[in-house]
């Protein structure tokens, strides 16, 4: 009987050993597959912030480029717009003797190709003296100038240019006029003599006129001015170099130029 009893008190506690070892195991098991989700969430958390900080990276990074490029295509607009404010059209006569506008074309041409290029050249003739009686060889006497000029803001500031006086011989064609040559007056020593042999009976008044600044400036002046109001330009002064801008006078196109009779 005792025997019975303690084997039933032995499978008894076998059984429940069992049970607890069971329960510990469960337990155990389900820790660590609490674990493990934990791990994975944290690992997933991580990997979003990772994808989250590189997509804000990239973002940025591709924000700074296209602020980049569009800065520089800004740049290259401004460019753009700073030439085309700067070109100036080429100068033509503006009035309408088709006479004087291949003259003051041949001193751009001429005389013009002698120096550097620049926003525009004006030609400036002071003329002395015509002669017309013979067609085949027209002569025009006078002081004549080029000056060349780039535009700073609403300035023509003047870059180069120079005096020619002289004579022009020019013709009439079958289509209008041409200029067949021009004799000027030599440098130096040899200016009064030369002088005197191309102006001829037109010498004095040559001289007067040739040391007269402020006449051949003021009609510089009305030349530029004419050309300004021809091509719609805002242009308000003209600057040489070492002095003060001087404000440009009204135009007078239809005044100013002269038909040649």
């Amino acid at each position: 009987m005792k025997n019975k009893i303690l084997s039933v008190l032995l499978c008894g506690l076998m059984i429940g050993t069992m049970l607890s070892v069971s329960a510990c195991s469960s337990t155990k098991k389900g820790e660590q597959q609490a674990d493990a989700e934990q791990v994975i969430a944290d690992t997933q958390d991580e990997t979003d912030i990772r994808t989250t900080d590189d997509q804000e990276t990239t973002n940025a990074e591709d924000q700074k480029e296209t602020e980049a490029q569009s800065e520089e295509g800004q740049n290259e607009a401004n460019d753009v717009t700073d030439a085309t404010e700067t070109a100036l059209p080429a100068y033509e006569y503006p009035g309408p003797e088709l006479f004087y506008s291949v003259l003051y074309g041949y001193l751009i041409d001429e005389l013009g190709k002698g120096y550097e290029p620049t926003d525009v050249s004006i030609p400036c003739p002071i003329i002395i003296a015509e002669d017309e009686s013979n067609k085949d060889d027209i002569l025009v006497w006078g002081d004549f100038w080029i000056n060349n000029y780039n535009l700073n803001g609403d300035t023509l500031e003047t870059v180069s240019g120079g005096s020619y006086p002289g004579v022009i011989h020019m013709k009439a064609t079958s289509e209008g006029y041409e200029v067949a040559g021009m004799e000027v007056v030599s440098d130096g020593s040899g200016f009064t003599e030369s002088a005197k042999k191309i102006f001829g009976d037109y010498y004095d008044e040559f001289m007067e006129q040739y040391s007269d600044s402020d006449k051949t400036n003021e009609i510089r002046y009305q030349i530029i001015a004419n050309y300004v109001a021809a091509n719609n330009l805002s242009i308000k002064a003209v600057k040489d170099f070492g002095w003060d801008p001087v404000e440009l006078p009204e135009e007078n196109i239809d005044s100013f130029y002269s038909i040649l009779d």
